[in-house]
């Protein structure tokens, strides 16, 4: 039996001059539901391709289910891939349940019956049953999408790459596609590859999250490890919300550290994954260990309370602290549920302990990655 589902080693990937992927390492277990999240043009959906043998690779290797199948077309494997560019995928002159059962037509080891009604099945299951009988140029864009979806789940390959695929559905729809990918993760034991952009819908699926920038990995790691305890400053600041601060090193007592940021003098604690840690750096605080009212906090600041959200689950307080440069610096504190604390623009206190600021000592692993660049993410 295959130790991993998915083995890349090694993969790099360049287009012309360009590099996409360099030196790619990543593991996924059978039956795993991997995520794979990062900023536009990281390299993530380049990276599902080259797994499913839809680009050929420059360097590495790719094994599926401990198969080598770096140079194998994806018809000789058992892969679904569900493309984020679906609107050429499915056939124009068949109806939907024609293309739904085009894969399973195709393996030739299935009654029609069954087929018909493993078909119906995963319409219902998507909420597309009603354009059974429909064509692709009858639907819209997030049923389009829909079909696809379906055509590749109903084949209940033992490798799912899907990219984006509910990108183009509202909220409440996404919602529920979600939960129905989950359960069918669950029913077939497959190994599931997913991309997207979404952080919020990737910490909801994920097993295991990988975050990607500049066709490299930063972290991989169950979500709430890599929300929790970021690896490097770029996956503190890209996943999830957060309180960034540059930062100048002036003392370090074990993993405590003293820092100067533009709002005054901090204490932090430090990642705990280097001996050694820069001059210069970044402190990040996420927004629900901030605290309204903490003056007896290790770290607490007077600022001005400038704006209040409330989102149905949480309460998003903006509030303005002086910089030492004279300009006004914002910060952002969550609250769980509908919370007050006090009027607009009045004089309130923002502060938090050394533990929930986490000095890093290392802003990525890219080389082209910089402290300015998080600054803007």
């Amino acid at each position: 039996m295959a130790t991993h589902g998915i083995a890349v080693s090694n993969l790099s990937k360049t287009f012309g001059r360009e590099s996409v992927l360099t030196d790619v390492d990543l593991t996924v277990d059978p039956g795993e539901f991997c995520v794979v999240v990062g900023p536009s043009g990281c390299g993530k959906s380049t990276l599902l391709k080259c797994i499913a043998g839809l680009h050929d690779i420059d360097a590495g290797h790719v094994e599926l289910d401990g198969r080598d199948v770096t140079t194998m077309p994806i018809r000789e494997t058992d892969v679904g891939f569900v493309f984020q560019e679906f609107e050429n995928t499915l056939f124009p002159h068949k109806t939907v349940a024609e293309n739904v059962a085009f894969g399973l037509e195709q393996r030739g080891d299935l009654a029609s019956e069954a087929i018909d009604d493993r078909v119906d099945s995963m319409l219902e299951l998507l909420a597309i049953a009603e354009t059974r009988d429909d064509t692709p140029s009858e639907l819209s864009g997030g049923q389009q999408q829909r079909v696809e979806l379906a055509r590749q789940l109903v084949r209940d390959c033992e490798t799912m790459l899907l990219d984006d695929p509910l990108a183009d559905l509202d909220y409440k729809l996404q919602k529920r596609m979600e939960l129905e990918l989950r359960r069918l993760h669950a029913d077939s034991g497959s190994t599931y590859v997913y991309v997207t952009h979404n952080q919020e819908q990737a910490l909801e699926l994920a097993d295991t999250l990988v975050v990607m920038n500049d066709g490299q990995i930063e972290q991989v790691g169950a979500p709430t490890e890599v929300y929790d305890r970021p690896a490097t400053a770029f996956v503190g600041r890209f996943v999830g919300d957060s309180n960034l601060f540059r930062s100048q090193l002036r003392n370090r007592n074990g993993e405590t550290v003293t820092v100067e940021t533009d709002v005054g003098e901090m204490t932090a604690t430090t990642t705990g994954r280097s001996k050694s840690l820069p001059d210069e750096s970044v402190t990040i605080v996420r927004p629900e260990n901030a605290v309204l009212g903490a003056s007896t906090k290790a770290n607490a600041f007077e600022g001005t309370l400038e704006g209040r959200t409330y989102t149905g689950e949480r309460t998003e307080f903006t509030v303005a602290v002086p910089a030492r440069d004279g300009t006004r610096r914002s910060l952002t504190v969550v609250e769980p549920g509908e919370a007050t604390a006090g009027d607009l623009h009045e004089s309130v206190t923002v502060g938090w302990d050394a533990t929930d600021a986490v000095y890093f000592d290392t802003v990525s692993v890219t080389e082209t990655t910089t402290i300015d660049d998080l600054e803007v993410l």
